[in-house]
């Protein structure tokens, strides 16, 4: 089978069996935070309110479960000694569930704006921004330990700690549209989200190849 093939069949398989229930709770979210928020005819800080207070869980839905199949130890092994590498399988993971995130909140602020509420393009990365620092911290948790619960509980508490501790989390502040009506901090939400990205997928690739080199030495 043509290398093409096999990641076309490993996209396909996990959109199919690993994508949907994130992507339906990613829905869920966004649902949630129309039923929550006013959006019509919004302006200013009000405007990133609901952007940023809760639509930044569509990061959390979508990133987290990245690392759910292989919770199952015996569906591990087998991805692990498929001949393609399963770091490349975990970069198919995060290129599609970064689009969707992107995607979702795009067709949220669009509603905003037809709702008359005065958006631009400034929210729509801002609130990209906060879901994707969000969501990696839950990612950095889930993946550094192997634990799933763990990335969800990271992210609550990171999110729970803006509240009180602003002046702690400095440039990585999740609500600075809310809270401060500025939009420059957005470069460093993306900047720390794909470090803390890249770091774990550093950390499973290195463990990833101690084990192998432990299942060569022990047979």
């Amino acid at each position: 089978m043509m290398e093409k093939e096999i990641y076309g069949k490993i996209i396909g398989v996990n959109l199919k069996y690993n994508f949907l229930m994130p992507f339906a709770s990613a829905l869920g979210v966004l649902i949630l935070t129309l039923v929550m928020f006013n959006i019509t005819s919004l302006q200013g800080i009000e405007a990133a309110r609901p952007i940023e207070f809760l639509l930044c869980f569509i990061g959390v839905t979508l990133l987290v479960p990245i690392f759910l199949p292989e919770q199952d130890d015996n569906i591990r092994d087998v991805v692990c000694s498929k001949k393609i590498n399963y770091f490349n399988i975990l970069l198919i993971r995060i290129l599609y569930s970064v689009a969707a995130m992107i995607l979702l909140i795009t067709f949220f602020i669009s509603l905003m704006k037809v709702c008359e509420s005065q958006v631009t393009v400034q929210h729509l990365i801002g609130g990209v921004a906060s879901a994707w620092l969000l969501g990696a911290v839950g990612f950095a948790a889930a993946g550094i330990t192997n634990n799933v619960t763990v990335g969800y509980m990271a992210a609550m508490l990171y999110y729970l700690a803006n509240y009180g501790m602003k002046d702690k989390v400095g440039k990585f502040f999740l609500f600075p549209m809310s809270y401060l009506g500025r939009f420059d901090e957005s470069g460093w939400l993306i900047f720390g989200a794909v470090a803390l990205m890249a770091i774990t997928l550093g950390v499973c690739r290195k463990r990833g190849h101690a084990a192998a080199r432990f299942k060569l030495t022990t047979r």
